[in-house]
């Protein structure tokens, strides 16, 4: 009886040990450093075009998804990110205001972008602000997003221009 309780419990071990490292690389977040952020920026200036805007990734694309994704948005080194307003407007009329900016924190290895939307009516201002944590990052696509990996709460999925 001994004998059989000895394979049995260390099955249990590694099913349980093989378990607990899947939970652990989803939940796991890239630590970017000051060279990545050349995939960012390209060292100068790079542009990138919204591929989407989720509200939640796993099935809700945000009502703003079309008004997001015409515009285009210029990373540069100082932390701007200049955005080129597209035809469709987030708001009604033209009076819309569009403005970003990421930061980088190099004690946490994370990247931060902020955005805002807003628009002047008369002596009214609406207006939409968000922070996301850059979460993927290559040279062709980037996700700012407010889950984690694999499990995407609202995000923004950029794509090299």
């Amino acid at each position: 009886m001994t004998k059989l309780k000895l394979p049995i419990a260390l099955t249990f071990f590694l099913i349980l040990f093989i378990a607990c490292s899947n939970d652990d690389e989803d939940n796991s977040y890239e630590i970017y450093t000051i060279e990545d952020l050349n995939l960012l920026h390209n060292n100068s200036s790079k542009t990138w075009e919204l591929e989407a805007y989720y509200q939640n990734y796993d099935n809700w694309i945000s009502d703003q998804n079309d008004c997001f994704i015409d515009d285009s948005y210029i990373f540069q080194t100082d932390s701007a990110i200049e955005v080129i307003s597209g035809n469709e407007n987030c708001y009604y009329g033209t009076s819309e205001i569009a403005e970003a900016s990421y930061a980088f924190y190099e004690e946490q290895g994370e990247v931060w972008l902020t955005m805002i939307r807003g628009e002047i009516t008369d002596n009214t201002v609406s207006s939409t602000s968000f922070s996301l944590k850059l979460i993927e990052l290559t040279e062709d696509k980037m996700v700012f997003s407010s889950g984690n990996k694999r499990n995407y709460k609202k995000a923004l999925i950029f794509v090299k221009n």
